[in-house]
């Protein structure tokens, strides 16, 4: 695969939309998994979106988004998980979204369970806070029960992506 170039300047989720690529796509929703623990649920979207085109290098990816656990948890409560990386091999920004069978514990340290998983993908030269403005549209989305009951028991994953791209990003 291509790698991102330095020299690319910043990017905006305006330019990524330009380019045709949607921060939110059908390929990184995921329904009814039976993965069950982090490290599978960060792996398998992380290889998912490397095949797809959104990052350079999985494994990189990968670790970055496991070191960022190791600082603070991500798992925020109401069974859900908002794990994110940022950095050089991610070259579109992303959000995947994984719903599993079972919730399950998402770090050993507590007992917090989850079942409703979005991973966030930030290029290191995007906008500073780009990652953050994500994080924080999709935390007031959640806050909506009803929102959440949906994602929850929605079988039909493109109403999940309609659902999903109603939040503004």
């Amino acid at each position: 695969m291509k790698r991102c170039s330095e020299n690319l300047g910043v990017i905006s989720v305006e330019k990524v939309q330009e380019n045709g690529r949607s921060v939110i796509t059908n390929d990184l929703i995921f329904l009814d998994s039976d993965l069950d623990n982090q490290d599978e649920v960060v792996e398998h979207i992380v290889e998912v979106a490397e095949f797809i085109g959104y990052v350079d290098d999985s494994e990189t990816l990968y670790q970055a988004v496991k070191k960022r656990e190791q600082e603070v948890s991500t798992a925020i409560g109401y069974d859900i998980a908002i794990p994110h990386g940022k950095n050089e091999t991610v070259l579109h920004p992303f959000i995947a979204f994984v719903r599993t069978n079972k919730a399950f514990q998402w770090v050993t340290t507590n007992e917090e369970k989850v079942r409703l998983i979005f991973l966030i993908g930030v290029p290191k030269n995007s906008e500073e806070t780009m990652h953050l403005k994500f994080i924080s549209q999709l935390s007031k989305k959640l806050l909506d029960e009803a929102f959440r009951e949906k994602l929850l028991n929605e079988t039909d994953k493109n109403k999940i992506y309609e659902q999903l791209s109603s939040i503004e990003i």
